[in-house]
């Protein structure tokens, strides 16, 4: 999805993920991720955000500051943020960078071993081009409406840290090869998950989206849920609450907009949903932090 903030330029994007509560307790997770053109405007300043943020700069040049440290990041360095602590960035003339927001239970220990091996929270590496493809690799599948499975996604974010302690390239991404997009885009699932694309603002059940692709709605959703990871239902809503986000910080939307927007004919429905796996209200969501959920 086109992102729309403050000093972003054309052809910038933005994705979010909603973790379920037991991910949050046991596994990495992401919660937002996307590819960025900036010009000067681009300026972020936080208190706190109970997150980690991790760059690859493609172009151009980041400040960043962390605590009372300030450095400027520069093409084809590595960033890595406890964004617990007060930090700003924000970019110097036109630069373009992949980010992605992680986080998990041992999430700090891992952080602590990366800068007292780096020194500092922004580095040069030697793996810096399979971090910089491992964190698009999370932009891929979601500029391709496709959702990640939470233990797929949690391996890949440990291995992501593990690269940048151990310096060690990683083997090639399964998701990223034309065999394996092959086999998803013509796979049940694949065409299930395109409906949905095209069909969550309307009110569609997992009956209607098994008749699409032809089969039982029992075999579809065992199907679906062993080679996906997520039951169809709650695939649907996790597209509908992201999409939401999205409007959510994108765009002025009244809520009650928004909620039909995403499939939602009762507001009250939308906020309870939303507000039941994100855990915080809609209005809550939109005045938070970028990042925060």
């Amino acid at each position: 999805m086109l992102a729309h903030e403050s000093g972003t330029c054309s052809g910038s994007d933005l994705y979010f993920h909603t973790p379920s509560v037991q991910t949050r307790e046991m596994l990495f997770y992401m919660t937002s991720c996307g590819y960025y053109y900036t010009d000067y405007d681009y300026h972020i300043t936080r208190d706190y955000v109970e997150e980690f943020l991790l760059f690859y700069i493609c172009d151009g040049r980041l400040s960043i500051r962390m605590g009372d440290k300030t450095i400027v990041a520069t093409e084809g360095q590595i960033c890595f943020l406890n964004c617990h602590l007060t930090h700003e960035y924000y970019t110097i003339g036109h630069t373009e960078f992949v980010w992605i927001h992680i986080n998990g239970s041992n999430i700090q220990q891992l952080y602590d071993h990366v800068l007292d091996l780096y020194g500092a929270h922004v580095f040069h590496s030697t793996v810096a081009p399979q971090i910089k493809k491992d964190i698009f690799d999370f932009v891929y599948v979601c500029r391709n409406d496709q959702m990640m499975p939470d233990l797929e996604a949690s391996h890949r974010i440990y291995r992501m840290i593990l690269t940048l302690l151990s310096g060690i390239p990683q083997r090639k991404s399964i998701l990223t090869s034309s065999k394996k997009s092959h086999r998803i885009t013509d796979s049940v699932v694949s065409s299930a998950m395109q409906f949905i694309g095209n069909n969550y603002r309307h009110s569609i059940s997992v009956t209607d989206i098994a008749q699409n692709v032809g089969m039982s709605k029992a075999h579809f959703s065992r199907i679906f849920k062993k080679q996906s990871g997520y039951a169809p239902h709650e695939y649907l809503i996790q597209i509908r609450l992201n999409r939401a986000k999205h409007l959510l910080k994108t765009t002025e939307m009244p809520i009650k907009n928004i909620s039909q927007e995403v499939g939602y004919q009762d507001v009250t429905t939308f906020t309870s949903a939303f507000t039941n796996r994100v855990g915080l209200s809609p209005a809550q969501f939109r005045n938070s932090s970028l990042g925060s959920t």
